[in-house]
């Protein structure tokens, strides 16, 4: 690169590296919040889900890198023009590609890392993450079963809990579909974890009733009890790895799945889902790029105001952003959407590209122009309510 195109490089990397690291703090921290009753209970279990949240980062980090990059280079790009460097470049015949090269090499970064994240460190920590939500116990209880809200602590397993105090939890509801013959529902009006001699996490249920009901004529039998035992470690995986998410699992493994295996024979279409957002996420960092150099890279005055591109920027990649996920979420049901995954981004690299080559600036389009004035032509829509509603109740007189 020239010394002009590293200059723009080093300010657009610093910039997205400080937005990298601000987005991924506001949505851990989030993460993190959501589950401060674990300070109820004791500082080891604060500790163990400090761990578990920690493990939420890499797929926060890959999953912001794209918007951080964005960011970044419209920052980086709006102040060039605010110090007049821009409009220097563009007098000393610098070209659209001086500028837009060194903030491209920045998204194919972004998107290096994106799939490093995806094929390598991602699944290990997502499957570290999972199996501590799987360890339940007396601490992780209070923390992952919140009041008033049902968690699907597996696909076929969904728990509710009224009130927690510490291991011992009031109004438990527990629906179990894990048999293929019964669906289970308890309800228990207290309910409390115990640990066996053996080792072995147990949650007695005092006071309740057992629906149990057959799947083959749907007779519903009701068993009313004073104690009954549920075993925590069926919410373990046997021996380690008998379900796992596709999340958890490595994309070899994604490519060549067990067909035996009874996750996959459910639900075939998750491995293809997840596969396509592995090998195709990484392309909107492309796009972002090169969209934040259309929107912010063409040579303005200091007194044009710069809070127009990021405003199309942060816009136009929260559309397609959305579309993506839409479509990805379609590839469960239907195959054919993988093209359409791959389609969105790639075109609207496409787009952006155009943009550059012949210099248009999108917020000199027209579509763009009348997004822009809405917030004005609502201001003046108020003002005019607002003076006709002071003239009615003056009594049109003006007084």
């Amino acid at each position: 690169m020239t010394l002009i195109e590293r200059y723009i490089f080093r300010r657009a990397f610093t910039a997205s590296a400080g937005s990298l690291v601000s987005l991924v703090l506001i949505v851990w921290i989030v993460q993190a919040l959501s589950r401060i009753d674990i300070v109820k209970t004791s500082a080891s279990a604060a500790g163990n889900i400090f761990w578990i949240a920690l493990m939420l980062l890499p797929d926060l980090a890959a999953g912001v890198v794209p918007f951080a990059i964005l960011i970044g280079s419209v920052q980086a790009l709006n102040a060039l023009n605010a110090d007049s460097e821009r409009s220097a470049m563009a007098a000393a015949g610098a070209s659209n590609a001086m500028i837009t090269r060194p903030i491209l090499l920045l998204g194919f970064l972004g998107g290096l890392f994106m799939l490093f994240v995806a094929h390598g460190i991602g699944p290990m920590a997502s499957s570290a993450f999972q199996n501590g939500i799987r360890s339940i116990n007396a601490d992780t209880i209070t923390l992952f079963l919140q009041p008033g809200r049902f968690e699907r602590v597996r696909n076929d397993l969904v728990i509710s809990v009224g009130e927690t105090q510490g291991s011992t939890v009031k109004s438990l509801f527990i629906h179990d579909t894990r048999d293929p013959t019964l669906d289970l529902t308890y309800f228990a009006r207290e309910a409390s974890i115990v640990e066996t001699q053996d080792g072995q996490q147990v949650l007695m249920l005092f006071d309740g009733q057992l629906h149990r009901k057959n799947r083959a004529n749907s007779a519903v039998s009701i068993i009313e009890f004073q104690t009954y035992a549920f075993d925590l470690s069926d919410l373990k995986p046997s021996g380690g790895r008998d379900w796992i998410r596709s999340s958890e699992m490595s994309t070899w493994a994604l490519l060549q799945p067990n067909l035996d295996n009874s996750d996959f024979q459910r639900n075939p279409g998750r491995y293809d889902e997840e596969l396509t957002d592995r090998f195709s996420s990484w392309l909107f960092c492309i796009a972002f790029a090169l969209w934040a150099v259309a929107v912010a890279g063409q040579p303005q005055t200091n007194r044009k105001a710069t809070n127009l591109a990021m405003t199309l920027g942060i816009a136009g990649a929260v559309v397609l952003k959305a579309l993506g996920f839409l479509a990805l979420s379609l590839v469960n049901d239907n195959r054919l959407f993988v093209l359409v995954v791959f389609a969105l981004p790639l075109s609207a690299a496409l787009f952006d590209a155009i943009l550059i080559v012949r210099g248009i600036d999108p917020s000199q389009l027209r579509i763009f122009q009348v997004i822009g004035d809405l917030p004005s032509r609502f201001a003046k829509l108020v003002e005019r309510l607002q003076g006709r509603r002071l003239k009615t109740a003056t009594g049109g007189s003006g007084k």
